[in-house]
């Protein structure tokens, strides 16, 4: 679980450039689909940004996060929609959605494949027939460690993240923030690179149809994304 001082870099960084993109593709998506989208939820859902989106448009989104922090952050940016704090490995709503989204490549933080086999069977009981399922995962070409990288989030304040690989194909991003040249806190968050393949191969059998994976959510879309999309269906 981010700890609350992360939570706080994460939402003073503004990090919702992604939500935010992603948000308009799927927007983009579900009109050149043809899709009817009435009940929406989004696991790890963060600070709610692309909850939001999708509330503007409509959908009675909803979101889950496992941690408090982002949650809390979501729930006093965005009152109006329902946030819960729960374990998707576990989380089983008694609702049923059309669609369900996991984006920031939250499924990557589940490092046991037989966890992320368990919330795909957990995804397929709870969306409903026909619904679709719409996540990110690592593209594998994309994550190289690399040089830290500085950003200021204020006039005394600035974050150095570094990015390092094992053999194992663990991946740690290293947080550390300074105020006024001090440290304050350090975080470290893992994840692990999951094989697009076999990601498609555990849908199909959980039951899902129609699974696609590429590296953009619109056929048409000119530029190639750094992340793997997948798309997989419910059968109707």
């Amino acid at each position: 679980m981010y700890s609350d001082a992360f939570c706080k870099v994460y939402n003073e960084f503004g990090w919702n450039y992604f939500p935010e993109a992603f948000g308009e593709q799927l927007l983009e998506w579900i009109r050149q689909k043809g899709v009817k989208v009435e009940k929406s939820l989004d696991l790890a859902c963060g600070t709610g940004v692309l909850c939001e989106i999708l509330y503007q448009q409509g959908i009675a989104a909803h979101g889950m996060d496992f941690s408090e922090g982002m949650i809390e952050i979501a729930r006093k940016n965005n009152p109006h929609i329902i946030y819960e704090v729960a374990d998707m490995i576990q989380y089983r709503p008694s609702a049923s959605f059309d669609l369900v989204t996991c984006t920031g490549d939250a499924l990557n933080h589940i490092l046991n494949i037989r966890d992320v086999e368990q919330i795909f069977r957990n995804v397929y009981g709870y969306l409903r027939e026909g619904g679709f399922f719409i996540f990110d995962i690592l593209n594998e070409r994309e994550v190289s460690p690399g040089e830290p990288i500085w950003l200021d989030f204020s006039d005394e304040g600035k974050a150095q993240f570094t990015i390092s690989r094992d053999a194992q194909g663990i991946i740690t991003l290293k947080t550390t923030v300074f105020e006024n040249g001090e440290q304050t806190f350090e975080e470290r968050i893992t994840e692990k690179v999951h094989e697009p393949q076999m990601i498609c191969d555990l849908l199909r059998r959980t039951g899902f149809q129609n699974v696609t994976c590429s590296d953009r959510l619109l056929e048409n879309a000119e530029n190639h994304g750094t992340t793997w999309f997948v798309v997989a269906q419910k059968r109707g």
